[in-house]
Protein backbone atom coordinates (compact mmCIF):
# COMPACT_ATOMS: atom_id res chain seq x y z
CA UNK A 1 0.00 0.00 0.00
CA UNK A 2 1.34 3.47 -1.10
CA UNK A 3 2.13 6.01 2.15
CA UNK A 4 1.26 9.26 1.59
CA UNK A 5 3.82 12.63 2.89
CA UNK A 6 2.43 13.85 6.05
CA UNK A 7 0.54 17.13 5.77
CA UNK A 8 0.20 19.70 7.88
CA UNK A 9 -3.52 20.14 6.51
CA UNK A 10 -4.11 16.43 5.60
CA UNK A 11 -2.18 14.21 8.11
CA UNK A 12 -3.83 13.29 11.64
CA UNK A 13 -1.88 12.81 14.75
CA UNK A 14 -1.52 9.28 14.12
CA UNK A 15 -1.79 7.27 10.98
CA UNK A 16 -5.05 7.28 9.29
CA UNK A 17 -5.82 5.79 5.73
CA UNK A 18 -7.17 7.43 2.91
CA UNK A 19 -8.83 7.29 -0.63
CA UNK A 20 -7.23 8.05 -3.41
CA UNK A 21 -7.52 7.31 -7.56
CA UNK A 22 -6.79 4.62 -8.63
CA UNK A 23 -6.93 2.35 -12.25
CA UNK A 24 -7.57 -1.56 -12.20
CA UNK A 25 -9.93 -3.51 -10.42
CA UNK A 26 -8.07 -4.25 -7.78
CA UNK A 27 -10.44 -2.14 -4.73
CA UNK A 28 -7.34 -2.05 -2.43
CA UNK A 29 -5.42 -0.17 -4.53
CA UNK A 30 -8.04 3.03 -3.77
CA UNK A 31 -6.14 3.05 -0.32
CA UNK A 32 -2.76 4.29 0.75
CA UNK A 33 -1.46 4.95 4.26
CA UNK A 34 -1.27 9.18 5.21
CA UNK A 35 2.18 9.59 7.24
CA UNK A 36 1.08 10.44 10.99
CA UNK A 37 2.53 13.91 12.21
CA UNK A 38 3.07 12.16 15.27
CA UNK A 39 5.11 9.73 13.96
CA UNK A 40 8.02 12.03 13.27
CA UNK A 41 10.55 11.91 15.68
CA UNK A 42 10.94 14.76 18.45
CA UNK A 43 7.32 16.09 17.75
CA UNK A 44 4.99 14.25 20.50
CA UNK A 45 1.30 12.95 19.74
CA UNK A 46 -0.39 15.44 21.89
CA UNK A 47 1.00 18.59 20.24
CA UNK A 48 0.05 17.40 17.17
CA UNK A 49 -3.49 15.81 18.19
CA UNK A 50 -4.08 19.94 19.13
CA UNK A 51 -2.86 21.27 16.32
CA UNK A 52 -5.09 18.92 14.28
CA UNK A 53 -8.26 20.15 16.34
CA UNK A 54 -7.47 23.16 15.83
CA UNK A 55 -7.45 22.73 12.02
CA UNK A 56 -10.30 20.96 11.93
CA UNK A 57 -12.36 23.72 14.56
CA UNK A 58 -11.49 26.67 12.15
CA UNK A 59 -10.26 25.16 8.50
CA UNK A 60 -7.16 24.16 7.21
CA UNK A 61 -3.60 26.48 7.75
CA UNK A 62 -3.28 29.06 4.69
CA UNK A 63 0.56 30.12 5.08
CA UNK A 64 3.13 30.49 7.87
CA UNK A 65 1.61 33.36 9.24
CA UNK A 66 -1.84 32.06 9.69
CA UNK A 67 0.37 29.17 11.68
CA UNK A 68 1.77 31.70 13.69
CA UNK A 69 -1.39 33.35 14.47
CA UNK A 70 -3.03 29.91 15.45
CA UNK A 71 -0.41 28.11 17.68
CA UNK A 72 0.34 28.63 21.07
CA UNK A 73 4.40 28.69 21.07
CA UNK A 74 4.51 27.93 25.00
CA UNK A 75 3.83 24.23 24.08
CA UNK A 76 5.54 23.82 20.83
CA UNK A 77 9.16 23.95 20.46
CA UNK A 78 12.17 24.46 17.55
CA UNK A 79 12.79 21.04 17.33
CA UNK A 80 9.23 20.10 16.93
CA UNK A 81 9.18 22.37 14.50
CA UNK A 82 12.34 21.69 12.30
CA UNK A 83 11.43 17.73 12.27
CA UNK A 84 7.97 18.59 10.18
CA UNK A 85 9.69 20.89 8.01
CA UNK A 86 12.24 18.34 7.30
CA UNK A 87 9.54 15.85 6.97
CA UNK A 88 7.83 18.51 4.05
CA UNK A 89 4.57 18.71 6.35
CA UNK A 90 5.05 22.38 5.50
CA UNK A 91 5.27 21.56 1.48
CA UNK A 92 1.31 22.66 0.94
CA UNK A 93 1.90 25.94 2.18
CA UNK A 94 5.47 26.91 1.92
CA UNK A 95 7.49 24.47 -0.28
CA UNK A 96 11.29 25.72 0.43
CA UNK A 97 11.58 23.20 3.58
CA UNK A 98 15.31 24.78 4.15
CA UNK A 99 13.59 28.31 4.24
CA UNK A 100 10.94 26.61 7.07
CA UNK A 101 13.85 25.01 8.62
CA UNK A 102 15.76 27.56 9.10
CA UNK A 103 12.14 30.31 9.91
CA UNK A 104 11.32 28.03 12.73
CA UNK A 105 12.87 30.14 15.81
CA UNK A 106 10.85 33.03 13.54
CA UNK A 107 8.12 31.59 13.29
CA UNK A 108 8.12 30.61 17.25
CA UNK A 109 8.83 34.46 17.76
CA UNK A 110 5.41 35.65 15.75
CA UNK A 111 3.54 33.07 17.19
CA UNK A 112 4.17 34.28 20.43
CA UNK A 113 3.90 37.92 19.65
CA UNK A 114 0.35 36.83 18.34
CA UNK A 115 -0.46 34.69 21.96
CA UNK A 116 0.03 37.72 23.91
CA UNK A 117 -2.26 39.77 22.11
CA UNK A 118 -4.88 37.18 22.64
CA UNK A 119 -7.21 37.73 25.04
CA UNK A 120 -6.62 35.59 28.36
CA UNK A 121 -8.40 32.52 28.71
CA UNK A 122 -9.16 31.85 24.52
CA UNK A 123 -8.16 28.74 24.50
CA UNK A 124 -5.85 26.13 25.78
CA UNK A 125 -2.88 25.27 23.26
CA UNK A 126 -4.99 26.95 20.03
CA UNK A 127 -6.57 30.53 20.44
CA UNK A 128 -9.81 31.13 18.05
CA UNK A 129 -9.50 34.83 18.01
CA UNK A 130 -7.77 36.13 14.51
CA UNK A 131 -5.16 38.59 15.68
CA UNK A 132 -3.21 40.71 14.01
CA UNK A 133 0.75 39.61 14.30
CA UNK A 134 4.03 40.65 11.99
CA UNK A 135 4.56 38.34 9.11
CA UNK A 136 6.80 35.28 9.54
CA UNK A 137 10.17 36.06 7.67
CA UNK A 138 12.49 33.25 6.03
CA UNK A 139 15.64 34.28 6.99
CA UNK A 140 19.02 34.14 4.45
CA UNK A 141 19.79 30.63 3.60
CA UNK A 142 21.36 27.76 1.98
CA UNK A 143 18.83 26.15 -0.43
CA UNK A 144 19.26 22.32 0.32
CA UNK A 145 21.12 20.45 -2.43
CA UNK A 146 19.26 16.53 -2.51
CA UNK A 147 21.65 15.15 -0.30
CA UNK A 148 21.00 17.58 1.95
CA UNK A 149 17.16 16.54 1.98
CA UNK A 150 17.41 12.95 1.30
CA UNK A 151 19.48 13.52 5.48
CA UNK A 152 17.08 15.51 6.59
CA UNK A 153 13.99 12.92 5.80
CA UNK A 154 16.20 10.24 7.48
CA UNK A 155 16.85 12.44 10.15
CA UNK A 156 13.10 13.49 10.84
CA UNK A 157 11.29 9.68 9.86
CA UNK A 158 14.66 7.51 11.09
CA UNK A 159 14.34 5.99 7.61
CA UNK A 160 15.12 7.20 4.05
CA UNK A 161 11.48 8.26 3.12
CA UNK A 162 10.67 10.00 -0.16
CA UNK A 163 14.31 8.82 -2.00
CA UNK A 164 17.27 6.92 -1.04
CA UNK A 165 21.10 7.64 -1.39
CA UNK A 166 20.80 5.30 -4.03
CA UNK A 167 18.19 6.54 -6.12
CA UNK A 168 21.32 9.37 -7.28
CA UNK A 169 22.90 6.62 -8.92
CA UNK A 170 20.13 5.24 -10.77
CA UNK A 171 21.58 6.36 -14.23
CA UNK A 172 24.61 4.56 -13.71
CA UNK A 173 23.15 1.32 -12.00
CA UNK A 174 20.73 1.21 -14.77
CA UNK A 175 23.33 0.84 -17.10
CA UNK A 176 25.04 -1.73 -15.42
CA UNK A 177 21.78 -3.54 -14.81
CA UNK A 178 21.38 -3.69 -11.51
CA UNK A 179 18.35 -4.52 -9.76
CA UNK A 180 17.12 -3.78 -5.91
CA UNK A 181 16.53 -6.08 -2.94
CA UNK A 182 12.93 -6.05 -3.48
CA UNK A 183 12.93 -7.36 -7.03
CA UNK A 184 15.59 -9.98 -6.75
CA UNK A 185 13.52 -10.72 -3.54
CA UNK A 186 10.29 -11.06 -5.88
CA UNK A 187 11.40 -12.93 -8.53
CA UNK A 188 12.21 -16.49 -10.09
CA UNK A 189 16.55 -16.69 -8.84
CA UNK A 190 17.41 -17.31 -12.06
CA UNK A 191 20.00 -20.41 -13.59
CA UNK A 192 23.34 -21.01 -11.86
CA UNK A 193 26.50 -20.63 -13.28
CA UNK A 194 28.86 -23.23 -14.41
CA UNK A 195 29.62 -23.13 -10.54
CA UNK A 196 26.29 -24.21 -9.36
CA UNK A 197 25.88 -20.37 -8.59
CA UNK A 198 23.16 -17.49 -8.61
CA UNK A 199 24.85 -14.44 -9.29
CA UNK A 200 23.63 -10.66 -9.36
CA UNK A 201 24.57 -7.00 -9.66
CA UNK A 202 22.51 -4.48 -7.18
CA UNK A 203 23.01 -1.21 -6.13
CA UNK A 204 23.35 -0.27 -2.71
CA UNK A 205 24.43 2.02 0.40
CA UNK A 206 26.48 0.44 3.10
CA UNK A 207 25.07 1.49 6.75
CA UNK A 208 26.65 -1.13 8.51
CA UNK A 209 29.52 -3.43 8.71
CA UNK A 210 30.58 -5.60 11.78
CA UNK A 211 33.43 -8.37 11.47
CA UNK A 212 32.64 -12.07 12.13
CA UNK A 213 35.08 -15.31 12.29
CA UNK A 214 34.22 -18.77 10.45
CA UNK A 215 35.05 -21.49 12.85
CA UNK A 216 38.56 -22.09 11.22
CA UNK A 217 39.05 -18.80 12.55
CA UNK A 218 38.97 -16.38 9.38
CA UNK A 219 37.75 -13.41 9.46
CA UNK A 220 34.60 -12.11 7.41
CA UNK A 221 32.06 -8.98 6.81
CA UNK A 222 28.59 -8.96 7.65
CA UNK A 223 27.38 -5.74 6.51
CA UNK A 224 23.79 -4.12 6.37
CA UNK A 225 23.53 -2.19 3.08
CA UNK A 226 20.14 -0.82 2.52
CA UNK A 227 18.26 0.46 -1.29
CA UNK A 228 14.81 1.99 -2.11
CA UNK A 229 12.91 -1.35 -1.36
CA UNK A 230 14.28 -1.47 2.14
CA UNK A 231 17.36 -3.30 4.39
CA UNK A 232 19.45 -6.24 3.59
CA UNK A 233 22.34 -8.10 5.13
CA UNK A 234 25.24 -9.48 3.53
CA UNK A 235 28.42 -11.35 4.19
CA UNK A 236 31.66 -10.66 2.50
CA UNK A 237 34.98 -13.12 2.53
CA UNK A 238 36.90 -10.88 -0.22
CA UNK A 239 40.03 -8.88 1.88
CA UNK A 240 39.80 -6.47 -0.49
CA UNK A 241 36.07 -6.09 -0.76
CA UNK A 242 35.47 -6.25 2.88
CA UNK A 243 38.03 -3.46 3.38
CA UNK A 244 36.14 -1.48 0.50
CA UNK A 245 32.71 -2.39 2.57
CA UNK A 246 34.23 -0.93 5.84
CA UNK A 247 35.36 2.24 3.99
CA UNK A 248 32.28 2.88 2.73
CA UNK A 249 30.47 2.11 5.88
CA UNK A 250 32.18 5.20 7.65
CA UNK A 251 31.27 7.36 4.76
CA UNK A 252 27.77 6.37 4.46
CA UNK A 253 28.74 5.86 0.65
CA UNK A 254 27.04 4.06 -2.09
CA UNK A 255 28.46 1.15 -4.15
CA UNK A 256 27.59 -1.35 -7.10
CA UNK A 257 27.77 -4.96 -5.68
CA UNK A 258 28.22 -7.86 -7.59
CA UNK A 259 26.58 -10.79 -5.60
CA UNK A 260 26.14 -14.37 -4.78
CA UNK A 261 22.30 -14.97 -4.38
CA UNK A 262 21.60 -18.65 -2.36
CA UNK A 263 18.04 -19.21 -1.74
CA UNK A 264 17.18 -22.29 0.78
CA UNK A 265 14.16 -24.33 0.57
CA UNK A 266 11.41 -22.48 2.92
CA UNK A 267 13.45 -19.44 2.74
CA UNK A 268 11.70 -16.43 1.32
CA UNK A 269 14.37 -14.09 0.93
CA UNK A 270 18.21 -14.76 -0.44
CA UNK A 271 21.10 -15.13 1.46
CA UNK A 272 23.33 -12.81 -0.28
CA UNK A 273 27.04 -12.40 -0.44
CA UNK A 274 29.78 -9.79 -1.52
CA UNK A 275 31.92 -10.76 -4.36
CA UNK A 276 33.16 -7.69 -5.34
CA UNK A 277 32.49 -3.67 -4.76
CA UNK A 278 32.57 -1.09 -7.35
CA UNK A 279 31.85 2.46 -5.47
CA UNK A 280 29.87 4.62 -7.54
CA UNK A 281 32.20 7.47 -6.95
CA UNK A 282 34.87 5.23 -9.17
CA UNK A 283 32.40 3.99 -11.57
CA UNK A 284 31.00 7.95 -12.76
CA UNK A 285 34.81 8.64 -13.58
CA UNK A 286 35.51 5.82 -15.77
CA UNK A 287 31.30 5.42 -17.12
CA UNK A 288 30.57 6.44 -20.95
CA UNK A 289 27.00 8.00 -21.07
CA UNK A 290 24.95 10.23 -22.78
CA UNK A 291 23.29 12.80 -21.55
CA UNK A 292 20.67 14.71 -23.38
CA UNK A 293 18.83 17.86 -22.37
CA UNK A 294 16.25 19.63 -23.22
CA UNK A 295 16.54 23.86 -22.94
CA UNK A 296 14.06 25.81 -22.33
CA UNK A 297 15.05 29.13 -21.31
CA UNK A 298 17.93 30.95 -22.12
CA UNK A 299 19.23 31.95 -18.41
CA UNK A 300 19.70 28.19 -18.00
CA UNK A 301 22.42 27.89 -20.54
CA UNK A 302 24.90 30.54 -17.83
CA UNK A 303 24.47 27.69 -14.93
CA UNK A 304 24.73 25.17 -17.35
CA UNK A 305 28.14 26.19 -18.50
CA UNK A 306 28.87 26.61 -14.92
CA UNK A 307 28.46 22.78 -13.57
CA UNK A 308 30.16 21.50 -16.88
CA UNK A 309 32.83 24.06 -16.57
CA UNK A 310 33.93 22.20 -13.60
CA UNK A 311 33.39 18.83 -14.82
CA UNK A 312 36.03 18.34 -17.52
CA UNK A 313 38.23 15.47 -17.33
CA UNK A 314 35.51 12.26 -17.84
CA UNK A 315 34.58 10.23 -20.73
CA UNK A 316 30.76 11.56 -21.37
CA UNK A 317 28.59 12.94 -23.47
CA UNK A 318 26.73 15.92 -23.32
CA UNK A 319 23.88 17.38 -25.92
CA UNK A 320 21.34 20.28 -25.46
CA UNK A 321 18.44 20.59 -27.55
CA UNK A 322 17.03 23.97 -28.22
CA UNK A 323 13.70 24.67 -30.41
CA UNK A 324 13.72 27.11 -33.15
CA UNK A 325 10.44 27.29 -34.18
CA UNK A 326 8.28 24.97 -36.93
CA UNK A 327 8.18 22.12 -34.51
CA UNK A 328 12.13 21.53 -35.23
CA UNK A 329 15.31 22.04 -32.73
CA UNK A 330 19.26 22.34 -32.77
CA UNK A 331 20.94 19.12 -31.28
CA UNK A 332 24.63 21.19 -30.07
CA UNK A 333 27.20 18.51 -28.79
CA UNK A 334 28.86 20.30 -26.27
CA UNK A 335 31.53 17.80 -25.73
CA UNK A 336 32.49 14.36 -24.87
CA UNK A 337 35.27 14.30 -22.10
CA UNK A 338 32.47 15.34 -19.43
CA UNK A 339 32.11 13.28 -15.76
CA UNK A 340 28.34 12.80 -14.84
CA UNK A 341 28.23 11.72 -11.25
CA UNK A 342 25.83 12.13 -9.01
CA UNK A 343 26.59 15.27 -7.96
CA UNK A 344 26.66 16.56 -11.39
CA UNK A 345 22.96 15.12 -12.40
CA UNK A 346 22.06 16.61 -9.41
CA UNK A 347 23.02 20.11 -10.21
CA UNK A 348 22.38 19.81 -13.62
CA UNK A 349 18.44 18.58 -12.90
CA UNK A 350 18.09 21.51 -10.70
CA UNK A 351 18.42 24.19 -12.89
CA UNK A 352 15.13 25.66 -13.91
CA UNK A 353 14.57 25.92 -17.50
CA UNK A 354 16.28 23.12 -18.33
CA UNK A 355 14.74 19.33 -18.49
CA UNK A 356 17.50 16.05 -19.03
CA UNK A 357 16.01 14.27 -21.84
CA UNK A 358 17.90 11.44 -21.93
CA UNK A 359 20.54 10.12 -20.43
CA UNK A 360 22.06 6.48 -20.70
CA UNK A 361 25.06 4.16 -21.35
CA UNK A 362 26.88 4.67 -24.51
CA UNK A 363 28.11 1.74 -26.62
CA UNK A 364 31.81 1.64 -27.47
CA UNK A 365 32.63 3.73 -30.39
CA UNK A 366 35.46 4.72 -32.90
CA UNK A 367 37.57 7.23 -32.61
CA UNK A 368 36.02 7.98 -36.10
CA UNK A 369 32.53 8.52 -34.95
CA UNK A 370 34.14 10.96 -32.06
CA UNK A 371 35.71 13.00 -35.15
CA UNK A 372 31.85 13.07 -37.11
CA UNK A 373 30.76 14.32 -33.81
CA UNK A 374 32.93 17.14 -33.63
CA UNK A 375 32.99 18.06 -37.34
CA UNK A 376 28.95 17.96 -37.69
CA UNK A 377 28.57 19.62 -33.81
CA UNK A 378 24.75 20.76 -34.84
CA UNK A 379 22.17 19.62 -36.65
CA UNK A 380 18.40 19.71 -36.50
CA UNK A 381 16.34 17.13 -35.00
CA UNK A 382 11.99 17.02 -35.78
Amino acid sequence: MTCLPPDLNQSEADFTVEAVPFEGDDPRLGFAVRYALGGLKGVGEKAMEQLVAEREANGPFKHLDDLADRIEPRLLNRRQLESLAAAGAFDTIHADRAGVHAAAETLLSVAASAAQARESGQGGLFGDVETAHEDVRIPPHQAWTVSDRMAQEKEAFGFYFSAHPVDRFRHLADARGAKSYGEICSQPMGMPNAEGRVMGIMAAMVEDVRWRETRRGARYANATFSDQSGQFQASCFDEDACKQIEELAREGDCALLHVELDRLPGEETPRVTVRRMEPFREIANVSRMELVLDIEMVEAVAKLAAILSGSRGGRCEVFVRAPIGDGKAARVFLGDDFTLGADQVDAISGIAGLTVHNLARMEAKSDGYRTRHRRSAMRLVG
